[in-house]
């Protein structure tokens, strides 16, 4: 009865998620000015981008406070970014300066790879922001010849499905708690066809 319990729970777990903590959170510091047209349109797509990857942080510096244009200043200097204005954005610990269709794919592809594998966070140390390494999911694969549209709203922030977000956090609880109560049957009624076994000798 012990090996065929166990068994059981090696089939069962071999069919949860191999990753149970498999995402990087990325960090997207985002330099832009309010009266930049080109800076609207990216922001509008990296609210879009939120819900193709929910571990993504967008932290936006407009640039008419003095700090945070220092930051940009020294954000530029630290990834040797020779342009001028804005748009500039970090994707972990890559830089880019403005935004076109052409960087829309390049920001996607760079998020992916950093959702997958660690990254230094350099200026997120500067800017004393952390990023976490043990976020549960994972992301759509990424692949170099398709088409990755991203539907942009007006600028509006869409707020996913509430009961999504529950799942989504807490999906390999889930599991696991399915997992148990699948187990606990299984046991039960294992244990019942040995009493009766026993009963019969």
């Amino acid at each position: 009865m012990k090996k065929i319990l166990f068994l059981l729970c090696f089939c069962i777990f071999s069919f949860l998620p191999h990753k149970v903590f498999a995402l990087n959170e990325v960090n997207i510091y985002f330099f832009h000015s309010d009266n930049c047209d080109i800076c609207k349109q990216e922001k509008v797509y990296l609210e879009a981008l939120k819900e193709r990857y929910p571990n993504m942080r967008v932290y936006a510096y407009e640039i008419s406070d003095p700090t945070n244009y220092q930051y940009m200043l020294d954000a530029k200097e630290m990834f040797q970014q020779t342009g001028v204005g804005v748009p500039f954005t970090v994707i972990g610990d890559s830089a880019y300066y403005g935004f076109s269709e052409a960087r829309k794919g390049t920001f996607q592809k760079q998020i992916y790879e950093y959702s997958n594998q660690k990254y230094k966070n350099e200026l997120g140390q500067k800017l004393g922001i952390t990023y976490r390494t043990d976020l549960e999911g994972t992301v759509q694969d990424y692949k170099e010849n398709d088409s990755y549209q991203v539907e942009e709203s007006s600028g509006i922030s869409r707020k996913p499905a509430k009961n999504q977000n529950i799942y989504d956090k807490y999906k390999v609880s889930f599991y696991l708690v399915i997992a148990g109560i699948i187990l606990s049957i299984i046991a039960f009624v294992l244990y019942q066809v040995d009493k009766r076994r026993m009963k019969q000798q």
